[in-house]
């Protein structure tokens, strides 16, 4: 499950799937996933080292046979990975992402308008400090501070997202050795059984229409967002207000001033029309 940074859509995803696979069970802060590909709990525990003391590079070199040996220890039928890395190659020329235990992935995708804002309302940071990060050809996130003689602290390591545009493009390149689906989070709004639907036979899963439309209404998003109020959310940032803010699509309209719409469409047309997202007419803003 990959997306870049705008991590809403795939925390539904997510509370979709775990509702799906529980019979319609949810608990956020118990969501359905088996780790996050840039887990450093993981990668140390699948090499008896401490990736502390190592460098980026290294870790990337080590990152396609680690994941390898989890999935073929592994007792479960499949296992469920989040991802928020681009689909990119190690020093040695190697996919990070392995394709021989890799069945498929699913490429969350959001107009970049809109991600700008919850972007920045998941870092408790400005919107142009987040548009800056989208729009940069080598983002990243999780950077690893390493002083010389110190070691790594972050539970994650670093995860290069490349910009808006070249993430999208990294995973849906046609060189990606497994199959790739396209979820825009707009056709999760208004379109749900349908695109759900298509999800869950995309994976391989046998669910019936009275399963998927079961987990669609457990998952709702006024239901994750009365969970987060009543039970908080332990994946939230300690300085945002709520994880959940509105769960619609267009907010961008009330939140973007005209000079950092110019900017992310600037920086992204091509790839927003190739995705049907409308380019706003600054002309006549």
């Amino acid at each position: 499950m990959a997306g870049f940074i705008s991590k809403k859509r795939q925390y539904r995803f997510r509370a979709f799937l775990t509702a799906l696979l529980g019979n319609g069970d949810l608990n956020i802060n118990q969501m359905r996933t088996d780790g996050i590909f840039s887990s450093r709990h993981i990668f140390d525990d699948a090499t008896d080292m401490d990736s502390s003391y190592l460098y980026d590079e290294e870790v990337k070199q080590l990152l396609p046979e680690v994941f390898t040996q989890v999935v073929s220890e592994y007792t479960k039928e499949r296992l469920f990975v989040k991802i928020h890395d681009a689909y990119t190659l190690n020093n040695a020329g190697i996919p990070i992402v392995p394709a021989e235990p890799t069945l498929c992935a699913l490429y969350f995708i959001r107009n970049p308008l809109d991600v700008a804002g919850s972007f920045a309302n998941h870092n408790a940071g400005p919107i142009d400090e987040a548009i800056h990060t989208m729009n940069k050809p080598r983002g990243t996130l999780a950077k690893q501070k390493r002083p010389i003689g110190e070691v790594n602290t972050n539970n994650q390591f670093a995860q290069l997202m490349l910009s808006w545009s070249g993430h999208a493009e990294s995973w849906t390149a046609p060189e990606v050795p497994f199959p790739v689906m396209v979820l825009r989070y707009e056709d999760m709004l208004h379109d749900q059984l349908n695109t759900f639907s298509k999800a869950v036979a995309f994976m391989g899963l046998d669910k019936t229409r009275e399963q998927i439309e079961k987990a669609i209404f457990e998952s709702r998003f006024e239901k994750l967002k009365e969970q987060e109020k009543e039970k908080g959310f332990m994946e939230k940032n300690r300085n945002t207000e709520s994880f959940f803010r509105s769960g619609k699509a267009g907010g961008w309209m009330n939140e973007l001033t005209p000079e950092q719409v110019k900017s992310i469409v600037d920086n992204h047309r091509e790839v927003m029309e190739k995705y049907n997202y409308p380019i706003p007419d600054l002309a006549n803003k």
